[in-house]
């Protein structure tokens, strides 16, 4: 994280302001460091400000055991009591740290093995806020990225010229985002659950893409999002569409249900098999493109597929079968989630693929 950028983060329970405390920099980068207020206080790691509560914070302590340890001493009181009583929970701590080892190469693998940045992402990212927003809506904004994943989408919102690009996300996958973005200096990435935001009234644009409908509570989840838009404010949101998606309600579902047991290293395996056939019929489509039968291509099973790289339909593949939990949405239902969280001048659009985007502004 950048220096300026603590100036937008606030603690999630107060919304009230933090101050910061460097305890390790590089180069322009505060890669370890301390938030704190007279309430509370989050860490800096890896560069990443981690602004998670009551057992979510819990669970940050202990698997970042090795920071808290190498910082005891210049942590503030407070911080190292919750440290230290966390590390007291502990019973067994090189059993603890060997199991931490295999998990973090479990998760470099997932993310490492899965994720390739490509040529296309800017333009995926652009159609999944078609047709409301364009790369030029985005110059001298601030926007918010909730849900971030990888952070492909905040690097682009970034690229596109906000004046500052956030990215949010309650997984470890910030890691992967804060690499992807840390030579971009107007991006930042934060860890941050979606039911307790860490920011208040601070951005001119918040998107949150095939984010909620993997949540537990998805409309309370969208619920706690507009506060983070200044007046004026435009709060865009990417969903599954339940009208005309059979094949995700009586395919894809019921594939996961058998599948979200497997380990991850091996589904990954297994979805080069639905990425081979989607690449399949895109090369099938691409030859009737070339024998002047472009309709027909365009009206192909997976033709949102057709300019895109092969690991880009793995990733896909994956990330369907991968989630514990989808929902699926009529659009006259998102329109009633914005309408019921106050914003205004609402618009939706039904993509072609089976998805959902909508507007609204505080």
């Amino acid at each position: 994280m950048r220096q300026q950028f603590a100036s937008y983060i606030r603690d999630p329970e107060t919304k009230t302001g933090l101050d910061l405390k460097v305890l390790e920099r590089d180069s322009e980068h505060v890669v370890s460091g301390v938030l704190t207020n007279d309430a509370s206080w989050y860490p800096i790691i890896a560069g990443v400000p981690r602004l998670l509560m009551g057992d979510l914070k819990t669970d940050l302590l202990r698997r970042n055991f090795e920071f808290l340890e190498r910082f005891d001493t210049a942590l503030p009181e407070r911080a190292r009591h919750d440290w230290h009583a966390v590390r007291s929970s502990i019973d067994n701590v090189d059993a603890f740290l060997e199991h931490q080892r295999r998990t973090a190469e479990s998760f470099a693998y997932e993310w490492e093995q899965i994720y390739r940045e490509n040529e296309f992402e800017r333009e995926n990212f652009f159609h999944f806020l078609h047709p409301f927003v364009r790369s030029e809506d985005l110059v001298g904004r601030t926007t918010l990225d909730i849900g971030c994943g990888s952070g492909r989408f905040t690097k682009w919102a970034a690229l596109s010229g906000a004046s500052a690009a956030f990215g949010s996300d309650i997984g470890e996958s910030v890691a992967v985002a804060y690499q992807m973005t840390r030579d971009i200096p107007n991006a930042c990435i934060v860890q941050a659950d979606i039911y307790s935001m860490p920011f208040e009234r601070q951005f001119d644009f918040a998107y949150s893409i095939g984010v909620l409908h993997h949540l537990p509570k998805p409309e309370e989840g969208f619920s706690k999002l507009p506060h983070v838009l200044s007046p004026g404010g435009r709060m865009l949101i990417w969903v599954y569409n339940r009208r005309n998606n059979g094949r995700a309600l009586y395919l894809y579902e019921p594939l996961r249900s058998v599948l979200r047991r497997v380990p991850k290293p091996l589904l990954f395996k297994l979805c080069y098999i639905p990425a081979l056939a989607v690449h399949g019929v895109n090369a099938f489509g691409r030859v009737l493109g070339r024998v002047g039968l472009e309709s027909l291509e365009k009206n192909l099973p997976f033709a949102y597929y057709r300019n895109f790289p092969f690991n880009m339909k793995l990733n896909d593949a994956f990330d369907v079968l991968a989630t514990p939990k989808s929902n699926y949405y009529f659009v006259e239902d998102i329109r009633q989630w914005f309408i019921d969280a106050g914003l205004s001048s609402i618009a939706a659009y039904e993509h072609a693929e089976a998805g959902i985007t909508c507007v609204g502004y505080v």
